[in-house]
């Protein structure tokens, strides 16, 4: 039986558990699967019939002692592919590098672009931070990332040739909500995620203060944390909106459903997104999206069927999308419900597991 290692964080969110749904369906096909977790996970899953789980020592892996402890695992279980992903990106890449595993695979989630707006550090120190990925990166012999436009992208960011990248996008579960019409849901829009400047939430402040001119009852939900949350209070007050605007803090993954069931469209507001987990959350609630033209949103958005593409910048183009989707919700509404089932399903997996195989056995 042959083995796979999956690098990544505890279950429970969108993306550590696509890779969850994803070993175990390698797992139905014969394979061994072993995950590693980063952030010192206290309670691990129980081991299950070859399923194994383990921890790395530091939070972080990217210490000496997480180098020795993925080391031994290694050699003892030999795999013939170890993927990588968020902060375990470089160590699992050298270790196997070294070790000399045929398949190193590295699913590259944000945007580098979205990385530099959001970095305080200056242009000499990201200069040689982009250096550094580069040269861990050839180390891997295939990438996986989340959208078309991604893939372009760091195809010519990380100088990678575009024939060792694919592109599987995050599957999820179906909402533990049930669906709402327009008639059952409140009066309101919404938007989901860290409150960071890449995130736009300054651009969309000022394009909804101009909205409520046009609907003046509209409210505008913020879900999420970020050094930018007392910017927004100040600037929504300044706009004199505030009363128009609440503020929520992280939801539970499990509970997000409720957000956007609530909602009649969703906003998505990014100046530089490599997905954006929150709009196939989004869709599978049957709410349909108005998004900034970012490298993920061109695959997820069909302008004019699950939702609209806008410009925050130009004056009314935000309250014209609203009105546009709002005049013919529930056409935008079942496209959304749609577009989820035939792309963005867990039941989609095994096309995914497919694609996968493919490439082990070339």
């Amino acid at each position: 039986m042959k083995t796979i290692l999956i690098s990544t964080s505890q279950f429970g969110t969108a993306i550590p558990n696509y890779f969850k749904y994803l070993g175990e369906e390698f797992n139905k096909n014969n394979f061994s699967i072993i995950f590693i977790f980063d952030g010192q996970i206290k309670n691990l899953p129980t081991n299950q019939k070859n399923i194994k789980y383990h921890t790395y020592p530091s939070k972080r892996p990217t210490r000496f002692k997480d180098f020795i402890f993925l080391y031994k695992i290694i050699k003892q279980e030999n795999p013939i592919l170890c993927i990588s992903n968020f902060s375990s990106t470089n160590i699992v890449t050298l270790t196997s590098f070294i070790l000399k595993i045929p398949h190193r695979w590295n699913y590259i989630h944000t945007s580098p672009y979205q990385i530099n707006i959001d970095s305080k550090n200056n242009y000499l120190t990201k200069y040689l931070l982009k250096i550094r990925k580069i040269v861990i990166l050839k180390m891997n012999t295939h990438f996986f990332t989340n959208s078309n436009q991604m893939s372009e992208l760091i195809s010519k960011f990380f100088k990678i040739k575009k024939n060792k990248i694919s592109v599987s996008p995050y599957l999820i579960e179906k909402t533990n909500t049930d669906y709402k019409n327009y008639n059952n849901r409140n009066f309101s829009i919404c938007i989901v995620g860290r409150l960071a400047p890449s995130k736009g939430h300054q651009e969309l402040l000022f394009a909804f203060k101009n909205t409520l001119k046009k609907y003046p009852k509209l409210k505008l939900n913020i879900v999420g944390q970020g050094f930018e949350k007392n910017n927004l209070l100040r600037l929504s007050e300044k706009l004199k909106i505030n009363n128009n605007i609440f503020f929520f803090n992280n939801i539970p993954n499990e509970n997000i459903n409720k957000i956007f069931s609530k909602s009649l469209i969703s906003i998505s507001a990014s100046k530089s997104e490599a997905f954006g987990i929150v709009n196939i959350e989004s869709l599978r609630n049957g709410t349909p999206i108005i998004c900034t033209k970012t490298e993920g949103s061109k695959d997820i958005i069909k302008n004019g069927e699950n939702g609209l593409f806008v410009d925050l910048n130009k004056e009314n183009d935000l309250c014209e999308k609203i009105n546009i989707i709002l005049n013919d919700w529930s056409h935008f509404s079942k496209n959304s419900l749609k577009t989820f089932e035939n792309q963005y399903s867990k039941k989609n997996i095994k096309i995914h597991f497919q694609k996968f195989q493919i490439l082990i056995d070339s």
